[in-house]
């Protein structure tokens, strides 16, 4: 058992607990579990606990159903919260550096909300193709899949924009207004994210381990 092919294990079980949304105190349980069994007898760790998307589906399983199918990580509320905040956030930046006075149109709000719902079929994508373990043909095209329709996406969203059309304006603000609701979406997406990573961060319960007390 190498050092490297240890850690690639351990960086493998990482992600797909944190795909079955595993909380970080028992994601760093079960990697100090790991590293101790491997440092104690030298066995495999695929030989002592299964692939590492195997075991963590013995975790996720064992801890209820609060935990689940790697799906849940891209559906969560908060995930497509942060992704409408970095998106309405970013579109008003941009209309604000083109022009004085911004105006928000139906057609624009209802491209923003199809692009926010589309981008969601790529993240699928990607995290099947991430956890498709039987077969690399399929996790080259379910890659492949996602690559497509993130690039897809806008076009689609755009389109539906224009069917929609910019005629009905619902809001306009001068441009200091836009920039600063700009930066109201933008700094609420990074104080989500900050607390989301600091709430769930891993935790080693071993004396001395990253992130002990």
């Amino acid at each position: 058992m190498t050092a490297e092919s240890s850690e690639k294990y351990r960086d493998e079980l990482t992600f797909a607990l944190r795909m079955r949304e595993v909380p970080g105190k028992r994601v760093g349980d079960v990697l100090a579990e790991v590293d101790t069994h491997v440092a104690e007898t030298g066995q495999d760790p695929v030989e002592a606990f299964g692939t590492p998307w195997e075991y963590a589906a013995r975790v996720a399983e064992e801890l209820g159903t609060a935990v689940g199918h790697p799906r849940r990580a891209v559906l969560r509320p908060g995930v497509l919260l942060v992704a409408a905040l970095a998106l309405f956030g970013t579109d008003l930046a941009v209309s604000a550096i083109a022009t004085s006075e911004v105006a928000v149109t139906t057609g624009q709000l209802v491209g923003l909300v199809t692009l926010l719902a589309l981008l969601v079929v790529p993240l699928l994508l990607a995290m099947r193709a991430a956890t498709e373990l039987h077969s690399t043909a399929r996790r080259l095209w379910f890659g492949l899949g996602a690559l497509g329709t993130l690039v897809l996406a806008p076009f689609a969203a755009n389109v539906v924009e224009r069917l929609v059309g910019t005629d009905q304006v619902l809001l306009t603000m001068p441009r200091w207004a836009a920039f600063a609701l700009a930066a109201v979406f933008l700094l609420g997406m990074v104080a989500l994210l900050a607390r989301t990573i600091r709430g769930n961060r891993i935790v080693d319960p071993r004396p001395g381990g990253v992130g002990s007390p």
